[in-house]
């Protein structure tokens, strides 16, 4: 972004936080976007050293700036560091540059400052995390940029900073910039509550032309659409792309979910950098507020968050978030007792025993490829992996389970105000269409089903990875 940025500012009087969430090894953090400069692809060949810090790996170049670049996987106890590829984020101290090398960065995310909990080293030495908060399910820690640029003895390399544009430094506002059939666009970090992986998108109940999907976010059903006509434009984003759904700020406590293609960066854009809109576009559109040129060079749509926000089909898109409708304790118990009770079972192997679980509380069985962090809880939990870019919990069906055996992890469907939850087997053994009976002498509402494997007529309890 060059030198398109200001300082970063402090956060006292705030009543948010705005953060950028990075993946390192399996587990989520989260740079305050006050501090970032701009993204970059992280070369395959690095620059010099220019010093000797454990964390030092190299140095990149970046349109005449020399920026050091870390890599903070040892330091956080993640053990061995990352390999090649992955990205870099520049961050930006006064007119000092650090380059901090991540996995991929997934997203923004606003924070309320009252659910943000400082984090003390019991030595009193400064902590390189230093905050954290809870996402969903999941506890995110909250790097510290000063602490980075303090490290003694890493070399920093000041950028050239041209007076001229002391007054565009000012004026740069954080955009999230993305791509849908090869558009590029600009949205203002402000409308941007946080970002979806695509796994979590469901099929409504009720579909509707263009917005048939819809993602769970904090307990809440938010619709999702992928049709770039709704902004009035040609083209949508493909039902099967892997790329997030960024979750748009339509009213309080009303958002609209957009699946995009790709996330491309997080970055400032001064305000010299804007341009009018098109003339054929401002007759087809009046949901874009004209053009922005990105760090890059790059063109890009700026989505009109006013007017996003007033659009009577999005407005109407957003109405529909709400939490899902609540039943009474005694028919909802009623409705899943008599659908476990002539059900499609999985039956798998556990490594000590035959279970079986409902089809229908299953989202997908993968290979299991190993823990990125281990954790032992009386819970079962055993750690967290990685699957299609999000962190997903690890548990063992069994006591005393052991990770390391494991072939198979079976994650369960979404749960409200959950997080994903993998479940940990051997080996599948079979599908069946079988009533649930109660289980004679058992504890109430434990029930199994019949099954014949492999000529052995077994009696498996069932297991509702709850």
């Amino acid at each position: 972004m060059g030198t398109e940025l200001t300082a970063p500012v402090g956060e006292a009087g705030r009543r948010h936080i705005d953060v950028g969430l990075l993946q390192l090894c399996g587990i989520e953090l989260a740079v305050p976007v006050d501090w970032v400069r701009e993204v970059v692809p992280c070369p395959i060949a690095m620059g010099p050293c220019f010093g000797s810090h454990p964390a030092l790996i190299g140095s990149i170049g970046v349109r005449g700036d020399v920026i050091p670049v870390v890599d903070v996987t040892v330091l956080l106890g993640f053990g061995e560091r990352t390999g090649r590829g992955g990205t870099i984020v520049v961050l930006r101290k006064d007119d000092v540059l650090l380059g901090l090398r991540i996995d991929t960065v997934s997203g923004l995310y606003r924070i309320p400052v009252s659910s943000v909990r400082e984090l003390v080293d019991s030595g009193g030495a400064a902590r390189l995390v230093d905050r954290a908060f809870a996402r969903e399910a999941n506890l995110v820690g909250i790097l510290d940029p000063d602490a980075l640029f303090a490290m003694p003895g890493l070399p920093l390399v000041r950028c050239h900073v041209l007076e001229a544009d002391s007054a565009a430094l000012a004026r740069a506002r954080p955009f999230v910039l993305v791509t849908v059939a090869g558009v590029d666009i600009a949205i203002d970090s402000h409308l941007v509550e946080s970002t979806a992986p695509a796994i979590s998108l469901r099929r409504c109940a009720v579909p509707a032309p263009g917005w048939a999907r819809n993602v769970n976010y904090l307990g809440r059903e938010v619709r999702v659409f992928d049709q770039l006509a709704t902004l009035g434009l040609d083209g949508a984003t493909p039902e099967e792309s892997l790329g997030p759904v960024i979750l748009l700020r339509i009213a309080p406590d009303k958002l609209v979910g957009w699946h995009v293609e790709s996330v491309r960066s997080v970055a400032r854009i001064p305000d010299d950098k804007f341009g009018p809109v098109p003339a054929g576009l401002a007759q087809r559109s009046a949901l874009f507020a004209g053009i922005a040129t990105d760090p890059a060079g790059g063109q890009n749509l700026v989505l009109d968050s006013a007017a996003v926000c007033a659009d009577p089909a999005i407005k109407a898109m957003a109405a529909l978030c709400r939490a899902p409708a609540q039943t009474d304790d005694r028919v909802s118990r009623a409705t899943r007792e008599g659908a476990a009770s002539n059900n499609a079972f999985l039956i798998y192997d556990t490594g000590a025993r035959l279970l079986a679980t409902p089809l229908d509380a299953i989202r997908e069985v993968v290979p299991f490829r190993g823990l990125s962090s281990r954790v032992e809880d009386y819970s079962g939990l055993c750690g967290l992996t990685d699957h299609r870019g999000a962190p997903i919990s690890v548990y063992g069906v069994e006591p005393g389970v052991q990770p390391d055996q494991a072939k198979l992890l079976i994650i369960a469907r979404d749960r409200e105000g959950e997080g994903a939850r993998g479940f940990l087997a051997q080996r599948l053994a079979t599908i069946i269409n079988a009533p649930a009976l109660p289980v004679p002498g058992g504890s109430p509402g434990a029930r199994f089903v019949p099954a014949t494997i492999d000529g052995t007529a077994h009696s498996i309890r069932i297991h509702t990875l709850g």
